[in-house]
């Protein structure tokens, strides 16, 4: 009897240590506290090498947004912005639209355990939970800002929605992007902005990583200058590494930031393996895969996250076999 009440005088204890370090991090500030104590996994990604590509079904439009229901169904945005379907990976089925009977154009969406989150075109928040039909639609009354999102993602470790947002360049506001996170257990947004996106913080990294990105003129104050241009289409979290995967639009590019917003990586996609990139998500396994909206063949292609371990034969970090 004694051992039980030492121990749950233990749990207790442990209890109020924890509430006491949560309330001294913050509110605001949680994220960055679960952010730095990720394990990440050492991987990587062969953009040159995909591990599949597989061809939509004849009559099926390309999908402009897509993340996963479970480990083998991707949810699906149609491209006409109004119609959600399931799609089987085994299988290669689509099935038919989900009868949601949502009035506006879906914008972007996400999803949590079992409820799909629906941001629409007049920044409304919807959730659509099982059996994902019109019976089990709630949504929220108020809009979430006076801008309008460019892409949505869970981040899994402190389930929040992260919420891309498009900002009107100028010289007074040289900020391109900026990602807000939204609590899906409160349904409630902090209006603090996580971190914003300067074209460039891109344009730098780039240069001191001798990577090679493709730049568009553009004349600003009468003086013509060469820019990389911008234009967020998709993102997602890596479940294994948190490392934020931003699409953009333009030149088939994928920008990698760190959980802080810094930028570690830049990929070109190759335009003979995914002409129209269109939008992105993550598998469990750290597999990235890429909707692919070419209008003779749209599909869904697949990137194989290779993971790698410390070997006590040789040195470094080598891939798993």
């Amino acid at each position: 009897m004694k051992k039980q009440y030492f121990f749950s005088f233990v749990l207790a204890t442990l209890s109020f240590i924890a509430a006491k370090s949560l309330q001294k991090v913050g509110v605001e500030n949680y994220y960055y506290e679960k952010a730095t104590t990720f394990l990440k996994e050492d991987g990587f990604l062969n953009f040159t090498r995909p591990n599949r590509i597989s061809l939509l079904p004849m009559g099926i439009q390309s999908f402009s947004d897509i993340t996963f229901l479970d480990s083998t169904v991707l949810i699906c945005l149609q491209e006409d912005k109004k119609s959600l379907v399931l799609l089987d990976l085994y299988s290669n089925h689509v099935s038919s639209p989900l009868n949601i009977d949502l009035p506006n154009k879906i914008n972007d969406f996400s999803r949590i355990d079992s409820t799909i989150i629906l941001i629409d075109d007049e920044s409304r928040v919807h959730f659509l939970l099982p059996p994902y039909d019109s019976t089990s639609l709630v949504s929220e009354s108020d809009v979430l800002g006076a801008w309008k999102s460019s892409a949505t993602c869970i981040h899994e470790s402190t389930r929040r929605m992260f919420i891309l947002t498009q900002n009107n360049i100028d010289v007074d506001n040289p900020v391109s992007n900026s990602i807000y996170t939204y609590n899906t257990s409160k349904r409630k947004l902090n209006e603090k902005v996580l971190f914003d996106i300067l074209i460039s913080d891109i344009e730098l990294f780039a240069l001191e990583n001798n990577i090679t990105i493709p730049k568009n003129k553009s004349t600003e104050l009468n003086d013509t200058v060469s820019q990389f241009i911008f234009n967020p289409i998709a993102m997602s979290v890596h479940p294994k590494t948190n490392e934020i995967y931003i699409l953009s639009l333009e030149n088939r590019s994928i920008i990698v930031f760190n959980q802080f917003g810094e930028v570690i990586d830049i990929k070109i996609l190759d335009e003979k393996l995914v002409s129209n990139p269109r939008a992105i998500t993550f598998h469990p396994s750290g597999d990235l895969l890429i909707s692919n909206s070419d209008l003779m063949s749209p599909a869904i292609v697949r990137i194989k996250w290779n993971k790698l371990f410390h070997s006590n034969t040789t040195h470094g970090l080598v891939p798993v076999r």
